[in-house]
């Protein structure tokens, strides 16, 4: 059974999920490449696959594990990891969050530049951009971000009924052609609920009852043909826009990533 509470499904790394995405992933807590992600965690871990709010208690049965751990460690055994970086490859899609890890540009303007010009069909783009946009979320003070996150949020919704289109060189792992087939929808319709999820996190922090039930429907469509997925993903889509375009309660954020 895949384990959650690994590198490959931790917001902190965008650029991977479970099985798709770059060949190694970055950490952008301890900015650390990251080469074993289905095998490594650490104490900040947060699930890609579920809004923090619905996975807390497992969170916390997490942080208290590994609490005295600091750094990137193999999950089984507790053991630092010991990579030589400059041995393994960074990607396309690797490359934007080393970039942003490094950058001393306003974090805010680098999402915003990547969420206007990066393809949002792509399935990998749209994963990296739903985790900043939720680190993001976590570390904006109402003082005076709000506008700025308020105004991400518009740019991200922008597409949020655009369907994802996934071929065989986005998984990080090899696959057969027969296992392809029996994935592909799967990881389509998963990496759609992530932009959902983003938006959920945000309601939460409003403290927006209907924001943060913005996925429901598709939830309940999951198992749904593909074609009817996208149908219902069509349908809710203008309304969550309209939701997001009219929300101006200021965030309260507390823990920053």
């Amino acid at each position: 059974m895949k384990n959650l509470y690994t590198c490959d499904n931790c917001i902190h790394n965008p650029s991977q999920y479970q099985d798709i995405g770059s060949k190694n992933g970055f950490c952008l807590q301890y900015g650390q490449l990251l080469t074993q992600a289905s095998l490594t965690s650490c104490r900040l871990f947060r699930r890609k696959d579920l809004p923090f709010y619905l996975a807390e208690e497992g969170h916390q049965e997490h942080t208290r594990i590994f609490q005295a751990i600091d750094g990137v460690v193999y999950y089984q055994t507790k053991q630092a990891i010991n990579e030589l970086e400059k041995e393994y490859r960074i990607d396309r899609y690797t490359k934007p969050i080393e970039d942003y890890y490094k950058s001393s540009e306003h974090k805010y303007i680098y999402i915003q530049n990547l969420l206007e010009s990066e393809n949002p069909k792509d399935p990998i783009h749209s994963i990296k951009n739903a985790c900043l946009i939720r680190r993001y979320i976590q570390a904006c003070s109402p003082e005076y971000d709000h506008p700025r996150t308020h105004k991400l949020l518009k740019i991200f919704v922008s597409y949020l009924g655009e369907a994802v289109n996934l071929y065989p060189e986005h998984f990080r792992v090899d696959i057969t052609e027969k296992e392809f087939i029996s994935l592909r929808e799967i990881y389509c319709k998963d990496v759609i609920l992530l932009r959902f999820y983003a938006l959920e996190e945000y309601g939460y922090l409003l403290e927006d009852e209907n924001m943060m039930s913005v996925s429901d429907e598709l939830n309940a469509a999951i198992t749904a043909s593909w074609e009817d997925f996208v149908l219902t993903l069509q349908k809710i889509a203008p309304g969550v826009k309209e939701l997001v375009k009219v929300k101006s309660d200021p965030l309260i954020i507390k823990v920053a990533p």
